[in-house]
């Protein structure tokens, strides 16, 4: 097991959990025990946080100076303690989730237009054979897509859903997929499924 480098506490193995500091001291984990920066001269950068030591660098996301106490790598960027805890606190996603997430919401919307696609398909051909009378075999092609157009329909709104909930940054396409979803199904089981119902 993984120990704090200052006060020798043990350190969970789930990496996003635990950051980049030490749940107990909140030492920075990457840096040397007991490390302090020198005081800072006149003209030089101060850290924002202690404005008596010298800057070690930028923060990578808000721009202000830090010292080697409070420089923090998190997702393979550096950047100050305070933005750190900003991050655990708001849980934010990784970019792994956020791919996750425009994944589900690009499905969603792309199952939800297949199946309008193939529903529309299946009427022309289930309303060609009926007028014209012509092939019996037709029909049954029809029908399959239109069992095929429902199912698209179930899972690209189950992906729509999935993205939802999550709240990642494709909010717009999740729900864009969700709307085009919910609005086949609802047309698909008023038009045929609730009729068979009635009777």
């Amino acid at each position: 097991m993984n120990r704090c480098p200052s006060c020798d506490y043990p350190l969970p193995h789930d990496r996003e959990r635990l950051g980049a500091r030490c749940p107990n001291c909140r030492d920075p984990l990457y840096e040397p025990a007991g490390r302090v920066g020198r005081p800072a001269r006149e003209g030089e950068g101060a850290c924002a946080l202690h404005p008596g030591r010298e800057a070690a660098g930028t923060c990578g996301r808000c721009g202000n100076y830090f010292c080697e106490v409070c420089r923090t790598r998190w997702r393979d960027r550096i950047v100050c303690a305070a933005c750190a805890e900003r991050a655990l606190a708001s849980r934010e996603a990784t970019p792994e989730q956020e791919r996750v997430h425009h994944r589900q919401a690009l499905f969603g919307l792309l199952m939800g237009l297949a199946a309008w696609a193939m529903f529309v398909f299946a009427q022309v051909i289930i309303v060609g054979v009926v007028m014209s009378g012509s092939n019996r075999l037709l029909i049954l092609f029809g029908f399959v897509f239109m069992v095929g157009s429902m199912l698209l329909g179930i899972m690209g709104l189950g992906q729509a859903v999935a993205a939802v909930r999550t709240r990642g940054p494709s909010m717009i396409l999740a729900s864009s997929g969700l709307l085009i979803d919910g609005l086949f199904l609802g047309v698909f089981i008023g038009n045929y499924l609730a009729p068979l119902w009635i009777s």
